[in-house]
């Protein structure tokens, strides 16, 4: 016996190629995916290093026993993203820097820009 494909099967499968290349293609389209508010939580003398870390996670450099902080961040159309890579500077645009008193607080934080891109 001779097995004869339909062609319902072959289109079937061709249909489903052409699904599967486009959400492939749509996966690689480049999203906004930075948060506008991302910082908006740091306040000096209020902000806490454990809200620090909690908000961050760990930083891309850190200074005098950890007293001074470095995120390395870059931007999008969304807003800021972190860049948790420390090998490179790859993208980044500004750092933050954060310096805690003694009690643990944010005692003062700014931005430096980088690259201006």
């Amino acid at each position: 016996m001779e097995k004869r494909r339909s062609v319902g099967t072959s289109i079937s499968k061709a249909r489903w190629f052409w699904v599967a290349l486009t959400l492939v293609l749509v996966g690689c389209a480049t999203t906004p995916t930075g948060q506008n508010d991302l910082l908006d939580f740091l306040k000096d003398g209020v902000t806490t290093r454990e809200e620090v870390f909690l908000a961050l996670g760990d930083p891309n450099a850190s200074y005098e026993d950890s007293r001074i902080l470095t995120y390395r961040l870059t931007q999008d159309e969304a807003g800021w993203i972190l860049r948790k890579s420390t090998r490179d500077w790859l993208g980044v645009r500004v750092v933050l820097v954060i310096v805690f008193d003694d009690r643990g607080t944010v005692k003062r934080h700014s931005l430096v820009q980088v690259r201006s891109e």
